[in-house]
């Protein structure tokens, strides 16, 4: 799951409520209403948090 900070929270206690454990990528927030360069920024932490996840 890909989140920003602001949610990781509320992910984090929905996922403890469920009795799972999530994988999550963490963003900076927000998404929208961002320029091309700033949404690139994001798309590309996301892209690390994913490689690194699945290198483990």
């Amino acid at each position: 799951m890909i989140a920003t900070e602001t949610f990781k929270p509320l992910v984090l206690a929905q996922a403890k409520a469920r009795k799972v454990e999530p994988k999550l990528i963490v963003v900076k927030h927000p998404i929208g209403g961002l320029n091309a360069d700033e949404l690139r920024e994001r798309i590309e932490a996301a892209t690390k948090g994913l490689s690194e996840a699945t290198t483990r």
